[in-house]
């Protein structure tokens, strides 16, 4: 079970979970039930499980020449691509349970969720935008959350917005993420935007779709209005702008600080500080 758990990097959750969740807040402009919280829960994990898995999979004959992988279970052996693809189908099946259980119109639209993860480990050998088409993925998990609890596109541009915003956030610092793999990355001909334009104007336009990021965030505050989310907001912007502040390119190690570390707080308190604002209206405007 370990095995797997840090097959799929279940930790990364961290960054998801919480807009997905946040999405059937909104939609319920207020708690959305335990039954369908518990279900996101479990349907955004098991759909990133089904991706992650696909990823690995497609990309084992990489991974395979890559130091930096050598200990990962595919590319050492402990884990069999045999086991690996059942995995796959398991996790994939009780996704798909998940959202039939949640409601029709969320089961109907599931596969296209798998669709696109199958997809995005492929773009790589395609295009250096990648990083954004991945970040869409849990763009669409936010969607998902607010499709759970209200089975039709919503009219109000707020969850669009937090769509987009989840997009550049994970594009951004995916873009940094492939930083320790630019010289493997082009020796196989695997396009990120680092190995496209080099590490100097790679963290440019890494900074750059940070800002939109920022931006996006505080569009939000049209329509969480509330000074709990100012001062969520004031956070965000520090955690943002400091993992670039403390990055640097060539201390690998710097990469995972900025990568885990600062981002690992957004989704959780962006998720706190919505049910706060839901609930506590003195601080409203």
């Amino acid at each position: 079970m370990r095995g797997f758990i840090d097959y799929i990097k279940l930790e990364h959750t961290v960054f998801d979970i919480p807009f997905i969740v946040a999405g059937s807040f909104i939609a319920a402009d207020g708690y959305p039930g335990l039954r369908i919280i518990l279900l996101v829960i479990f349907a955004g994990t098991l759909a990133r499980a089904t991706g992650m898995s696909i990823n690995r999979i497609i990309g084992k004959k990489y991974d395979v020449i890559n130091p930096r992988k050598k200990n990962w279970g595919l590319v050492n052996g402990s884990l069999s691509t045999e086991k690996a693809v059942m995995f796959t189908i398991i996790v994939a099946a009780l996704f798909e349970l998940c959202t039939y259980f949640l409601n029709t119109f969320v089961f109907i639209l599931s596969p296209i969720v798998l669709v696109i993860f199958i997809i995005d480990p492929m773009l790589k050998r395609v295009t250096r935008w990648r990083h954004l088409f991945m970040g869409l993925t849990i763009g669409v998990g936010v969607m998902a959350g607010y499709l759970s609890v209200i089975p039709h596109f919503p009219s109000s541009p707020e969850i669009y917005i937090l769509v987009v915003t989840t997009a550049t956030w994970i594009g951004g610092f995916d873009m940094v993420y492939t930083i320790p793999d630019v010289d493997y990355d082009r020796e196989n001909n695997l396009k990120t935007v680092m190995s496209t334009y080099g590490i100097r104007k790679g963290m440019i336009i890494s900074d750059i779709t940070h800002a939109f990021t920022l931006l996006f965030f505080t569009l939000m505050i049209f329509y969480i209005r509330s000074y709990f989310y100012v001062a969520e907001l004031a956070l965000i912007y520090f955690l943002i702008i400091y993992q670039h502040y403390i990055l640097d390119p060539y201390d690998h190690s710097t990469v995972k600080i900025s990568f885990l570390n600062s981002n690992s707080f957004i989704g959780i308190s962006f998720l706190a500080v919505l049910i706060l604002s839901q609930y506590i209206h003195l601080l409203s405007f």
